[in-house]
């Protein structure tokens, strides 16, 4: 435990009157013991009621070690208005949950004392976690006038983010970060602002270019990157009232709507099939899926932009929209062979391992490219061996080599004959691997 400085001060003050309650208290705070610190300063307060700084400081470990009752009984002895608004508003927060009770101490004193800074920083925080920020920032906006600490230029940039400035909030932030470069919380948080500042810089370019939906995503995406979800979501609603079978704008209101706690991950996944905890879609993948909801916007039976876009989202880790857009082109054309390539794919990262195999079998049957059947036998290969299913891997590594060489099914041979005990064949697989 941190000893509080106010304490520190009041023991040199008790050295003077009583040195060896002193040299006591001294002990106790530096083995951060605040219960035996709590013990002398009541016997030092019962002999002296009036010494007002031993008060404070014995509410002020009331409230460490969270006795809330004592601190307000010793609250009552202590004349500092200031520290006994603190103190109640304290109280009112951390043991009765009183929100609105605590705002309200701490909004009065500051209109009958506007310059009790101790007290405008402690409302600021308690405004911060009430969900507050408009109020915040009025509060904040003073006391960064009279001295623009980094604390309080940071409290006033994630406030501002949180009422959509985000241009005046990376302000704050790099003011922060000017006065103290190296220190952890400017740490902490400026890859976030660097994200932000980034994300600014794409809008500006984007906000040039003539409206339509794509731009209007490419927007929305940008804005989440910058971590402005509100202004995400609603580009992303905007999106989907145009484009109301849009994969990019599905994804983009997910997130949004997960980044605004409006949303949990588990019902993104299972009430909208988006997966909130894949990495963001890459630029390479925004414009894939944009190129493809613009080709589907304009024909939604084109099979090939359908195809495409289920690539696309299975690049970016959504493999249940995939599942969906690929299922949809197999139920129009059953045999066609890019689409049954990539199902194999998409039901193999869903751990589907049966639709995986009546796919692959399906290519075999169809007499698809070698090089196709090869990947899709050595996929499932691969996913039985991880099972521990070493004679079902080893039948589909046979299958791969049958479709043709390649080293990644003669390295999965060789596992699979390691695993059961057979050497002599392992050895062969292996030589042969390292041949390819």
């Amino acid at each position: 435990m941190r000893v509080p400085v106010a304490i520190i001060t009041f023991l040199f003050s008790l050295a003077v009157l009583r040195g060896d309650l002193a040299e006591q208290l001294a002990l106790a705070a530096a083995d951060s013991d605040p219960h035996a610190q709590i013990e002398l300063l009541r016997r030092w307060t019962d002999a002296h009621p009036a010494d007002q700084n031993a008060l404070q400081n014995l509410v002020t470990l009331w409230l460490a070690v969270c006795d809330y009752d004592r601190a307000s009984e010793s609250l009552r002895a202590v004349s500092d208005a200031g520290f006994s608004a603190r103190s109640e508003a304290e109280i009112l927060w951390r043991r009765d949950k009183n929100v609105d009770g605590s705002l309200q101490v701490l909004r009065q004193r500051l209109m009958s004392a506007p310059e009790d800074r101790s007290s405008a920083i402690l409302l600021a925080g308690y405004l911060r976690q009430a969900g507050l920020p408009a109020e915040q920032v009025k509060v904040l906006e003073p006391l960064i006038a009279k001295h623009a600490g980094p604390e309080l230029l940071l409290d006033r940039a994630q406030a501002r983010l949180a009422l959509e400035d985000p241009r005046q909030a990376l302000a704050d932030f790099r003011r922060a970060a000017s006065l103290d470069p190296d220190g952890r919380r400017v740490q902490a948080e400026r890859p976030a602002f660097e994200r932000l500042e980034k994300a600014l810089a794409d809008i500006a370019v984007l906000e040039k270019l003539p409206p339509s939906p794509g731009r209007d995503l490419r927007l929305g995406f940008c804005w989440l990157s910058g971590g402005m979800d509100a202004r995400a979501r609603k580009s992303a609603d905007a999106g989907l009232t145009i484009w109301p079978d849009s994969a990019s704008a599905k994804t983009l209101s997910a997130r949004a709507r997960v980044g605004e706690r409006a949303l949990d991950a588990g019902k993104a996944r299972s009430d909208l099939r988006v997966d909130v905890t894949a990495p963001a879609e890459s630029p390479e993948a925004l414009d894939g899926l944009l190129l493809a909801d613009a080709a589907l916007a304009a024909n939604p039976s084109d099979l090939q932009a359908l195809t495409d876009r289920a690539g696309w989202l299975c690049f970016a880790g959504q493999n249940l929209l995939a599942s969906d857009d690929i299922d949809a082109v197999l139920a129009a054309s059953p045999s066609k062979i890019p689409a049954l390539h990539l199902a194999v794919a998409i039901s193999l990262r869903l751990g589907n391992f049966a639709a995986a195999a009546a796919h692959a079998n399906r290519l075999e049957t169809l007499k698809a490219p070698k090089a196709i059947v090869c990947d899709v036998m050595t996929g499932l290969g691969q996913m039985a061996f991880e099972r521990s299913q070493f004679p079902l891997a080893l039948d589909f590594a046979n299958r791969s080599l049958a479709a043709g060489s390649t080293p990644e099914a003669w390295k999965l041979k060789a596992a699979c004959h390691t695993r059961l005990g057979q050497p002599n064949e392992a050895a062969d697989a292996a030589k042969k691997a390292g041949a390819k």
